[in-house]
C-alpha cells in the first residue's frame, strides 16, 4: 500500500471513477502496480466486463464490409462499408481493442504494386494512415514480388499497438520482419530474424494473439513467433497431428489463445471431412499443444472460420456454395455458430463432434461473396495513438 502514495487513502469507489477516465491501454499497464489495482481494474472497469462480439469482414464487387453481430440474438449491431475501385482491394489485417487495421492494395498482373495500411476506430470515425512500408533490399536475382503478410495487435502489458509486416521474399525465406509502432513517433523498423531456416507459408495468414505475432513456416512444420514487447523472433514445433497433409492449415484464435486448425480432406472429393483444432498452452520453454476440438464435417463444402474460430461457447463455421451471376462464378457463403464438445474436459480425447444440431444462422448467404473472415470485436471510444512520425 505504501507504494500507492495518496491513492492508498482513496476509497475503492473513488479510485474506480478515476480509472474510468483513463484509456483502456493505460488501465492495462496500471494492472501491474499492485494486487489492489489489478483486482479493481479486472472486476470494475468496463473493458473486463464487456463480452467480445463477432465481426465478419467480407468483400463484394467494389466494396468491403464489416458487420458486427449482437451477442444474444445474432442481429446486426453495426455495419461499415469500405469502397474500392478498379484493381484495388480492401482486406482486414486484424482487430484489437475495438480498432480495425485495414490493408488496401492495388494489383497489376497479380502483384501488389501499391499498398496502404490504415488503422481506424469505426465507432468514433477516427482513422490514421501509416507511412508506406519501405522496400527491403533485394537479394541477388530477386525481382519485386509484391507485399507480404501483415498482422496487427496490442501487447497486453505495454499497451502499444503494432503492425507487423512479413516481407514476401524469394523461396519464402525470412531474414527480417518490419514493425511499426503506433504513437511512438518512429518509422518502420527492421527486426532481424536470426532463427535458422526461418520462412513463411504462402497459404496461411499471420495472426497476433496475446501479445505475439505468429506465422507458419513454408512446410508448416514450425510456427514462427515475434514477441511484440522485446521484438525477438523465435520458433517452435507445430502440433503432433496424425493428419499428414499440411495444405489448408490455418492459425486461429481460440478463446484468446493461439490455435491451429488442421483439416483432413477426402481423397475422392477433395472436400474437408474432419478438422482438428489444436491450442497452444503455456509459454516460453513450457509451451505445449493441446487438441481442443475434433470436428467431423458431415456436410459438403463447409469450413470453420479464421482468424477467430470461437465466440464464447460457440465454434464458428461457414458453409458455402457456388453461384453463377452476371457471367461470373461466385462463392456464396453463410456464417453459423454452434456448440461443439471441448476435448480439454479430460474425458473426450478420442471423441469426435458432429455439429448438426443447434446451429444458429448469423449471416445469410446472399450477403457474402467469398473472402469471409471473422474476428473478435469490442466497442470502444478510445482515441487512436498518433501514428505519423
Amino acid at each position: 500500500m505504501a507504494d500507492e502514495g495518496f491513492i492508498a487513502l482513496l476509497p475503492d469507489d473513488a479510485f474506480v471513477q478515476i480509472l474510468l477516465f483513463l484509456p483502456t491501454s493505460s488501465r492495462r499497464r496500471f494492472r501491474l502496480v499492485c494486487k489492489r489495482w489489478r483486482d479493481l481494474i479486472d472486476e470494475r472497469t468496463p473493458e473486463r466486463q464487456v463480452r467480445t462480439k463477432i465481426l465478419a469482414f467480407s468483400s463484394q464487387r467494389g466494396s468491403s464490409r464489416a458487420v458486427v453481430f449482437d451477442d444474444h440474438d445474432g442481429r446486426r449491431r453495426h455495419e461499415w462499408t469500405y469502397p474500392w475501385f478498379g484493381a484495388s482491394f480492401v482486406r482486414i489485417v486484424g482487430t484489437s481493442n475495438g480498432l480495425l487495421c485495414l490493408h488496401e492494395s492495388r494489383q497489376v498482373h497479380g502483384i501488389a504494386v501499391c499498398s496502404t495500411i490504415t488503422v481506424t476506430n469505426p465507432i468514433t470515425g477516427e482513422a490514421t494512415t501509416l507511412p508506406p512500408v519501405p522496400p527491403m533490399p533485394r537479394q541477388y536475382g530477386e525481382q519485386f514480388m509484391g507485399h507480404g503478410k501483415y498482422s496487427f495487435g496490442c501487447h497486453p502489458t505495454t499497451g502499444r499497438y503494432k503492425v507487423v509486416h512479413v516481407p514476401r521474399r524469394r523461396r519464402q525465406a525470412v531474414d527480417a520482419v518490419q514493425v511499426f509502432t503506433l504513437g511512438d513517433g518512429t518509422p518502420w523498423r527492421e527486426v532481424p530474424v536470426l532463427t535458422a531456416g526461418a520462412s513463411y507459408s504462402t497459404s496461411a495468414e499471420a495472426i497476433t494473439v496475446d501479445g505475439s505475432t505468429y506465422w507458419l513456416t513454408a512446410f508448416s512444420d514450425r510456427v514462427m513467433a515475434l514477441d511484440l514487447d522485446d521484438e525477438v523472433v523465435t520458433s517452435f514445433q507445430a502440433p503432433p497431428t496424425s493428419i499428414s497433409t499440411r495444405a489448408g492449415w490455418r492459425l486461429t484464435s481460440v478463446h484468446g489463445r493461439l490455435g491451429l486448425a488442421v483439416p483432413e480432406a477426402s481423397a475422392v472429393t477433395g472436400l474437408v471431412t474432419r478438422v482438428e483444432v489444436w491450442v497452444l498452452e503455456g509459454g516460453g520453454e513450457h509451451r505445449r499443444w493441446s487438441r481442443r476440438y475434433d470436428i467431423v464435417e458431415a456436410r459438403e463444402r463447409c469450413w470453420i472460420t479464421a482468424p477467430c474460430l470461437t465466440h464464447g461457447e460457440y465454434v464458428l463455421r461457414r458453409p458455402w456454395r457456388l453461384s453463377y451471376s452476371s457471367g461470373n462464378l461466385w462463392i456464396k457463403e453463410r456464417l453459423y455458430r454452434h456448440k461443439a464438445g471441448d476435448l480439454s474436459d479430460g474425458d473426450g480425447k478420442s471423441r469426435q463432434e458432429q455439429p448438426l444440431e443447434g446451429e444458429e444462422l448469423v449471416m445469410n448467404q446472399e450477403d457474402i461473396n467469398d473472402n469471409l473472415v471473422t474476428l473478435a470485436y469490442v466497442e470502444t471510444l478510445e482515441p487512436l495513438p498518433s501514428s505519423i512520425p
